[in-house]
């Protein structure tokens, strides 16, 4: 109650027990002298009451302190007691200024007492109730809360009894202890989850909330609170959250065959120009230039691999940096493939122009359109070599005069490169119909047939490539890169057109996913076959030094007749074996097409030189000095990446060591050399197979199943009597011949040849070989002796002798050659 001029108007906020109540009223009697208005156990009085009881019942009886505490409102935390104004000595006078300060926010111990009370006595109602024991002690907290939780399973229990539960309330027997750890334990995991993860855990809230209590209780944001309930009436409890913001990522292994498939021979190519160059986190790539277009690349993806999902705008996404999709002015093309793509442009052009297709028909004519229109449906060799006798009188003509209606003397124009005078150069041609179909019907066997050997040896190397390993062959593919021009940062004018050069040989090794590039450099400045041969034992030295299980090296170059197919270097390959210690094989390109990876490497190398000299001031003066700087820059590379090999690993050829290698070893293997046992059309051919010490294996393309075999001999040792048999060529009529009939070795007479069908008439003698004297053979010539000169394997150079009954006696000599060159075969 409060004093004053209005005693009336209560403003208490401290509840008083019964011994204050009783101290109060007495003083309030004394002054009014009236008992009309007394208070009870229970009311509230103000604060400066408060401090004035305080007062006086300290000093009333110092003894009385220990049965009086402080008094609060029933809305401040009992915990929070403050008892300090209280002297256990008696002798310390109350602080006015302490109590004015923080009176109000003392709890009351009176007014916690009175509500213990209450709580135990409710509590004993309810455990009597429910036959449980009462609370006699207050200090034994454990059995109190044991109770509690009893009590709380039989009003659980009791529910179920009275309501119709699928669930029972409480079916998982936790004390209220244990519940509030779980509880507490969900809000940790809450807060250290991701915020998917976060509105996964919110679906497990009780139906019954709402927005407001998922997000007071949890702490989440309203965002996570909405989402985590809408998660819940979609998807159910501990659903995982989708997002309809964007299409789901491609998984990691597909976005790495999209790259490797960009960076793939045939569907982008390395410039070999020293400014197509790119740096990536410091790192210099070569450009790499698309051979087709965007739409193009996805078809053929899709085709190669169609159980990968992959939408075409994702698809182009995933072009790395360094691939182009316009290609500057081109060079080194293909002169069959560019011709013939010239006339077909000029074809097409001129139908759109002048709308003579037929039936509204819009069909654009490519190579490609052509082949699958002409040849078989399931083509074989014969039909690209124009041997087929199905397809082969199909010409392109009949397929462009399809469905359109044109006069044969229409005249339009068309361009071709054509030599003339030792030069090639772009002729621009203006003709009748009738005469561009001529020109494109006279290149059509050519053009189809490297089409053919073009599309092979792509899919064999890329397959090649694909198997290596480390314990069967490495892939080695070699190419001369365009020379390094010497140039200072300042140089007079007259320098500049007598400047030297570098000789710079690239080469990349294949095996398994592991790729290694190298550079040779050296001021040796002919390419030919002589530095080819020193490059190799770099090469073999440095497999054998990282990859010691490597059994055979496939190389793989380009056509080039001075560097790679010549004979000098498959007479090279016969040796390889013998000079380096490992198996070799070697697989050419087609003529045009030998672009790869390794033209990068060139321009890498060649780029960071040129770079350095015009921006930091380098001095490169000679091949040596090039090597120096390109040996240093990629160590440095390799130590920034943290790995311990360089991008480019340089190696340097002086030009004395090719000299001498070429005079001393390679000029008198090669003057040995039988110049008429030459691999007859070399260039026509892809494969080169080591079969014994000196006899090579010939394929046209790399898969062919027809080869042709090749024995060099030297000029030292005697000819041989016989000698291997290719072509019809090679034989003539009333000539002895070893054939092979049913795997087995048999002497043959030719009796005729049919040309055109490449048939030959013989006549078979017997025994089968190896046998000295023969006798014709009547039963195998009664059954027909019609052969393939395929079945021909061999040739005597001079008859045998004949006897007087016609038999047949060979010598000795001829004999033991006989058998040789069958086992070398």
């Amino acid at each position: 109650m409060k004093t004053g001029k209005n005693p009336t108007h209560p403003v208490g906020i401290h509840r008083i027990n019964a011994d204050s109540a009783q101290i109060i009223n007495k003083q309030y009697s004394l002054v009014i002298e009236s008992g009309s208005r007394e208070v009870c156990e229970g009311d509230k009085i103000c604060t400066s009451c408060l401090r004035r009881l305080l007062n006086d019942e300290k000093n009333q009886d110092h003894n009385d302190l220990d049965n009086v505490e402080m008094m609060n409102t029933g809305e401040e935390d009992p915990s929070n007691v403050d008892i300090g104004h209280y002297d256990d000595k008696g002798d310390t006078e109350y602080d006015n200024s302490k109590d004015d300060k923080n009176i109000e926010d003392l709890p009351s111990s009176q007014e916690r007492t009175y509500n213990n009370e209450q709580a135990r006595t409710k509590l004993n109602l309810v455990f009597e109730l429910l036959n449980i024991p009462t609370i006699r002690d207050v200090r034994r907290s454990k059995n109190i809360r044991q109770n509690v939780d009893r009590a709380c399973s039989i009003l659980y229990k009791l529910c179920d009894m009275l309501v119709d539960c699928t669930i029972p309330l409480n079916d998982h027997q936790l004390s209220m202890n244990d519940a509030s750890e779980l509880l507490s334990g969900l809000k940790k995991l809450f807060h250290e989850s991701g915020e998917d993860e976060q509105i996964r855990l919110l679906t497990i809230s009780p139906d019954g909330w709402g927005r407001t209590v998922v997000e007071k209780w949890f702490g989440c944001t309203e965002h996570q609170a909405r989402m985590g309930l809408h998660l819940k009436i979609n998807k159910g409890v501990l659903a995982y959250p989708e997002y309809s913001n964007g299409n789901k990522p491609l998984p990691d292994n597909t976005v790495q065959l999209i790259k490797e498939f960009y960076l793939s021979d045939g569907i982008s190519r390395a410039s070999a120009r020293k400014r197509d160059v790119i740096h990536i986190k410091k790192v210099p790539f070569p450009v790499q230039f698309m051979e087709m277009t965007g739409r193009e690349a996805y078809q053929q993806f899709k085709s190669e691999y169609p159980n990968v999902v992959v939408g075409k705008s994702s698809f182009n996404s995933l072009r790395p940096r360094q691939v182009k999709c316009l290609a500057p002015a081109d060079t080194c093309l293909c002169i069959y493939h560019e011709n013939f793509y010239l006339l077909l442009k000029s074809w097409n052009k001129m139908l759109k122009e002048k709308s003579l297709i037929k039936d509204d028909v819009e069909l654009i004519i490519t190579d490609k359109y052509l082949v699958n229109r002409i040849v078989c449906g399931i083509p074989g060799e014969d039909c690209y070599n124009g041997r087929c006798d199905t397809c082969g009188i199909i010409s392109p003509s009949d397929i462009l005069l399809q469905n359109i209606m044109i006069d044969d003397d229409e005249q339009f124009p068309w361009s071709q490169w054509i030599t003339a005078n030792n030069k090639i150069d772009l002729l621009h041609i203006n003709g009748s119909v009738s005469s561009f179909l001529d020109e494109i019907n006279n290149k059509w066997k050519q053009f189809l047939l490297h089409w053919y050997i073009t599309t092979v040896q792509k899919e064999y190397i890329k397959s090649i490539r694909l198997n290596s390993s480390f314990t069967t062959h490495i892939v080695a593919q070699l190419d001369f890169a365009e020379n390094y021009s010497i140039f200072y940062q300042r140089e007079i004018q007259s320098y500049h057109w007598n400047n030297d050069q570098v000789t710079i040989f690239t080469v990349q090794l294949k095996v398994g996913s592991v790729h290694k590039n190298i550079v040779i450099i050296s001021n040796y400045m002919l390419h030919n076959t002589a530095f080819v041969y020193v490059a190799q034992s770099i090469i073999v030295n440095y497999i054998k030094q990282h990859f010691p299980f490597i059994q055979i090296i496939n190389y793989l170059s380009d056509g080039a007749g001075s560097q790679f197919k010549n004979n000098y270097n498959m007479f090279n390959l016969l040796h390889h074996l013998r000079d380096f210690g490992i198996q070799a094989c070697w697989t050419f390109s087609s003529t045009g097409h030998g672009k790869g990876p390794i033209d990068g490497l060139g321009a890498s190398s060649k780029s960071t030189a040129t770079r350095s000299v015009k921006s930091s001031g380098t001095v490169i003066s000679s091949a040596k000095e090039f090597y120096e700087f390109t040996k240093q820059y990629n160590e440095n590379a390799a130590k920034l990446s943290g790995n311990n090999e360089p991008p480019i690993n340089a190696f340097y050829v002086d030009s004395t060591t090719v000299e001498a290698t070429y005079q001393n070893f390679l000029k008198p293997r090669w003057d040995k050399l039988n110049k008429t046992d030459h691999i007859k059309q070399i260039r026509s051919f892809h494969q080169f197979n080591i079969r014994s010490e000196n006899v090579i294996l010939c394929k046209q393309t790399s898969s062919s199943l027809d080869y042709m075999t090749t024995v060099y001999r030297t000029e030292n040792t005697t000819e041989s009597t016989v000698t291997p048999v290719h072509t019809v060529t090679d034989i003539s009529i009333d000539t002895y011949v070893i054939t092979k009939y049913n795997d087995k070795l048999h002497l043959a007479k030719i009796k005729s040849i049919n040309y055109p069908a490449q048939e030959i008439q013989v006549i078979y003698y017997e025994p089968e070989f190896p046998a000295t004297i023969f006798y014709v053979s009547r039963l195998k010539n009664r059954h027909g002796s019609n052969i393939n000169v395929q079945n021909i394997i061999l040739l005597l150079r001079r008859n045998p002798t004949i006897g007087k009954q016609n038999e047949v006696y060979i010598d000795h000599e001829q004999y033991n050659d006989i058998t040789n060159l069958s086992e070398q075969l």
